[in-house]
Parts: C-alpha cells; sequence; structure tokens
C-alpha cells in the first residue's frame, strides 16, 4: 500500500526526491523535439540529500511490465516494485502484484471501463487500499482510501488534463482530527514543446493515473505519466512550494529527447533529473 508523503504530494506532477529526504527539486523551460518513439527506462532524480529512480520495465507488446522506485540518501533507502499481469494480448492488466521494500506482496485487481480507462484499484490482501477513479470533463479524479474507508490516510486527486497535458491538481486529505477535508494542493503547471519522456498514449489512457498514484504516494517519482508535453513550470499554493514557483531547463540529446531536467527556484540548487531509455 502506497505511503503517505506530505512535501512529495505537494510535489506531485514535478519530480522530486524520496520520502527519506528533505529537499526537493523541479524546475525549467526549452523545447526540444515533440515527439519521443523511445521508451523510458529511467526518471533518476538526483539531489544533495540523495537519488530517487522511477523505473520501468516492458513486455514484448511494450506493455508496462514492471514499475519500480528507489529511494536512497546513503544511509536509509526504500523499494516499492509493482508488477503487471495481463491475460493474453489485451493491452489492460488483470492486476499488479505490490511489494514495499521487503514487505509481504499484495496483489491488487484492476477494472476498466467500456474505454479502456481504469476505473479501480482494489487490494487483494490484508491492507485494503482501494482507488476509484472516475473522469469528468476535463478532469481525472482519484479518491484514495489507505485502508479502503476514512479510518486512515484518504485523499481526493484532482488531475486537470486539457490539450493532452496535465495543466493542474487540486488535492484534498482526510483532517483525523476534525473529521473533514483539508484543502493540501492547489498548483498549475505550464509544459515546453519537448515531449514527456514518461508518456505514451496507450500507456497514458489505461493505466497513466494508476502510475501517478503509484508513484506520488510512494517515493514521490516523476508522477506524471498522463501529459503529452515535459512540464516546464509550477505555480499556485502548496507546502514547499516557493511563493514564485518554479521553472524548469529542459536538456535534450542528439536524438531531441529530453535526456535532463535541472531546476531554477529557491531550495533548487544542487539538483536534476536524468532521463534514460530503452
Amino acid at each position: 500500500m502506497p505511503i503517505k508523503n506530505s512535501l512529495l504530494r505537494t510535489l506531485a506532477p514535478c519530480l522530486s526526491i524520496a520520502v527519506i529526504f528533505s529537499s526537493c527539486s523541479h524546475s525549467g523551460s526549452s523545447d526540444g523535439n515533440p515527439v519521443n518513439n523511445s521508451y523510458l527506462a529511467s526518471a533518476r532524480t538526483i539531489g544533495p540529500d540523495g537519488i530517487l529512480i522511477d523505473s520501468f520495465a516492458y513486455d514484448a507488446q511494450h506493455r508496462v511490465a514492471t514499475f519500480r522506485q528507489i529511494a536512497t540518501n546513503g544511509t536509509d533507502s526504500g523499494t516499492m516494485t509493482s508488477v503487471f499481469n495481463f491475460s493474453g494480448n489485451t493491452p489492460l492488466p488483470d492486476s499488479y502484484v505490490y511489494t514495499q521494500n521487503d514487505g509481504t506482496p499484495e496483489t491488487h485487481v484492476l477494472t476498466f471501463d467500456g474505454q479502456g480507462r481504469i476505473i479501480k484499484d482494489t487490494s487483494a490482501g490484508v491492507s485494503k487500499f482501494v482507488t476509484y477513479y472516475t473522469y469528468a470533463g476535463d478532469n481525472i479524479i482519484c479518491r484514495i482510501f489507505f485502508a479502503g474507508d476514512l479510518s486512515s490516510d484518504a485523499f481526493v486527486d484532482t488531475l486537470i488534463v486539457k490539450g493532452g497535458n496535465m495543466t493542474g491538481a487540486k488535492v484534498w486529505g482526510w483532517d483525523h482530527g476534525v473529521g473533514q477535508w483539508e484543502d493540501q494542493e492547489q498548483t498549475t503547471f505550464g509544459h515546453a514543446t519537448a515531449a514527456n519522456p514518461g508518456y505514451k498514449a496507450e500507456i497514458a489512457g489505461a493505466v497513466g493515473p494508476l502510475l501517478h498514484v503509484l508513484s506520488v504516494y510512494n517515493f514521490g517519482g516523476h508522477a506524471d505519466y498522463i501529459s503529452k508535453n515535459i512540464i516546464n513550470k509550477i505555480t499556485g499554493v502548496v507546502d514547499g512550494l516557493p511563493a514564485g514557483g518554479i521553472t524548469y531547463t529542459v536538456h535534450a540529446d542528439a536524438s531531441g529527447r529530453v535526456s535532463e531536467l535541472t531546476p531554477n527556484g529557491v531550495g533548487a540548487a544542487g539538483y536534476k533529473t536524468v532521463y534514460t531509455y530503452y
């Protein structure tokens, strides 16, 4: 079951360091080739306090077979692995097996609507974790319950998607102290013309919101597997975000693919995110 991290959650669609770290990495502007024909192997965020890696393995049909996060600061470390199961040649996974650190593997059953979009992620294990996904206009609404109800951490995570990009996020978390929902994030995102390394239409349409939740509610990670274009700015109201927001400088390799993001903003010195491809 994903673990809550308030700082990383506030920086959701950006690239951040991990639950065991105290700083964040984000930023940039620029452009590159808006078409990415390669498949992302890893997004590696490196900073003074440690390293966070989102990595992918694919099967012969280019379906996501394994999504893994590794976070380390040289002393402490954490891992999360999700292995997806498919029936035949369908592009939609039936389930995935979730393991955090050395814990007991837990199977999650996935449900999709008639358009092939994920609508439910249900733990078949002891955690009772469940996420409901609904689609309303430009919004993808993720209702996340760590114990299946309001007895533990719970979030309503609304992703605003316009023109093929996640342009904003609104997050509410359940406040056990007062017994009501608390506004935790109101953020807006800008995008460069360069292609998002983590975007593939067939993956985004089926499990993009699920990958967002797995990335954000574990150790932070790349988080945006929905937008066509790479993020280049974040503004808004959220813990850890400077008043003026943060921008990114986007660097491209010889093939025009995004190879690195470097942040420009308060607290961003010494951070970068490096992308590798298959």
